[in-house]
């Protein structure tokens, strides 16, 4: 495991910025060589906050479009809670985020939780309501918002 850097205990994270950085360190470290090293050098010196924002942008497209592509629809509820409020969390103050662990594994959990259970809700709302739209936009429309239940066979 150390090989491929996955050393690092992201289970003890007492902030998100802290979580982000070891969760998953291969990724981590292209983001930051490939995306945040080339923006800070456009943005410098100005500001971080602008190319960290741009790296949770990215990050935030390719695991939509991961789930996108797995699921054959796009609802881009992780693309919401990762790029915008997981992004914030980041840049909560040590205070706040000295809380620590306990915060970050609860937020974690809820923040699983919805997601399963959205993204569950659009499956069955795929397989059990009606196609309104062209199937263009059908891909990127959820279905789960404006559902017309299927006629069944006895009605």
């Amino acid at each position: 495991m150390e090989a491929m850097g996955m050393k690092f205990d992201w289970w003890n994270a007492t902030s998100y910025a802290a979580y982000y950085r070891t969760w998953n360190v291969v990724v981590h470290d292209w983001l930051y060589t490939y995306v945040y090293k080339d923006f800070c050098e456009v943005f410098r010196p100005k500001t971080h906050f602008v190319p960290t924002m741009l790296v949770f942008l990215v990050s935030a497209v390719v695991h939509e479009f991961i789930l996108a592509f797995t699921f054959r629809f796009f609802y881009p509820m992780l693309f919401l809670a990762f790029g915008g409020f997981g992004a914030s969390l980041v840049f909560l103050p040590r205070d706040v985020a000295g809380s620590g662990n306990i915060i970050m594994w609860l937020l974690l959990c809820i923040g699983n939780g919805i997601l399963t259970s959205a993204y569950s809700m659009e499956w069955y709302a795929r397989i059990n309501c009606q196609q309104t739209l062209d199937p263009f936009w059908d891909f990127f429309v959820p279905r789960s918002w404006n559902c017309r239940p299927l006629l069944s066979v006895n009605e």
